[in-house]
């Protein structure tokens, strides 16, 4: 093959600062750009493993016969201090990169997929459409507190999206409801929509949420095409995810949020100085709060060190009774984007709920004082 395209260098550093947030921190072997053309155009995809991103660089009227691959750090230092139109030129299983008086070859690598499917650029059929402020909030709020290995769960039913996750017994649980589309003013329905329930890995969530806060769009478009059980969304760019069945479903957590009537309120920044405060084995500490006579207990313990703070409670309309026990990091972490100043707490069947004024976002974890 023998290929050469112009592109914008701020084209292609664009391009690479998106797949730079799609591939996140993995091991540098396994950061990689892969060029593809399709429909008239060059793509390049990036991808942690689960998730990817497809970026259209430029019009392209020949057809890269194979799909191939090259470091994706290395041409991101290449370009990066480059201005003006970058020359690419593919020959001989060697793509250059030349722009003014310096060139860069690199040695490409054919594109292997782990299983034997053809890789494609994914259409984005209709799906449901939401703010991209609101959806990306969500799902910083579910994933705050998780760690590698943990999941975030979607469900997406008439015209609502909810969002679940659950770590170390704190569970987060917040809803977000589908907006209009601002090309045509008109609400998508929710029969043209399919309804799906989705589980998606905590470290490709963080890449998603990294990569969309750098679109220029105010919307995403979510979808999900059970036949390849993949997520479809597209913001300006098409991303895909893989997707795994949850093992439950929001019906209990949705009745327990339904009746939610908080009895106690407390500044959202005393309990998380409180929690910061009991770090005393470092983000690995355990925590104990508990109500007592008008006012919250902090607890935290570890060899023969303890800790313990109180702050008081501003309104209570009944005593409430509760005590549990998680992280503090985690707890700290997810009430940092409870988006509040204020936590309202109230006790719901055998759980403690924490949810802000607007009851948007709830916590949710066992009580273990049950009268």
């Amino acid at each position: 093959m023998n290929y050469i395209v112009e592109v914008e260098a701020e084209v292609l550093k664009d391009i690479i600062k998106k797949a730079d947030k799609v591939c996140g921190t993995l091991e540098p072997s396994m950061r990689k750009l892969v060029f593809l053309s399709e429909d008239e155009r060059l793509y390049v995809i990036a991808s942690d493993g689960c998730l990817s991103g497809y970026f259209p660089v430029v019009p392209f009227y020949s057809k890269i016969t194979s799909p191939f691959e090259v470091p994706l750090d290395v041409v991101k230092h290449f370009v990066s201090e480059l201005s003006g139109k970058i020359i690419l030129h593919f020959q001989d299983g060697v793509l250059s990169l030349k722009s003014q008086n310096e060139m860069m070859r690199l040695r490409i690598t054919p594109f292997q997929k782990d299983r034997e499917e053809k890789i494609f650029v994914p259409k984005h059929p209709e799906g449901a459409i939401f703010s991209k402020r609101k959806l990306l909030s969500e799902l910083d709020f579910a994933s705050s507190f998780l760690e590698e290995g943990s999941y975030v769960d979607l469900y997406f039913s008439r015209s609502a999206l909810e969002v679940i996750s659950q770590h170390y017994g704190l569970v987060a649980y917040s809803r977000l409801d589908v907006e209009r589309n601002t090309d045509n003013s008109e609400m998508v329905s929710e029969n043209d929509v399919v309804s799906f329930s989705i589980r998606i890995p905590y470290v490709s969530t963080r890449h998603l949420i990294k990569v969309l806060e750098i679109e220029e769009t105010n919307q995403v478009q979510f979808s999900f095409n059970p036949i390849r059980n993949k997520v479809v969304i597209f913001s300006g760019d098409t991303f895909t995810m893989c997707a795994d069945i949850p093992e439950e479903t929001p019906h209990v957590l949705r009745s327990l949020c339904s009746r939610f009537e908080p009895k106690i309120r407390i500044l959202s920044s005393l309990l998380q100085r409180l929690l910061r405060r009991s770090l005393i084995a470092g983000r690995f500490s355990d925590v104990e709060i508990y109500s007592r006579h008008g006012e919250i207990v902090v607890v935290s313990q570890h060899g023969p060190i303890a800790y313990k703070g109180s702050i008081p409670i501003q309104r209570e309309s009944e005593e409430v009774r509760f005590s549990f026990q998680t992280k503090a990091f985690m707890l700290r972490s997810v009430l940092n984007r409870i988006g509040s100043q204020h936590v309202l707490i109230d006790n719901v069947d055998e759980y403690v709920l924490l949810a802000p004024p607007s009851l948007s976002r709830f916590l949710v974890v066992r009580n273990q004082r049950i009268q």
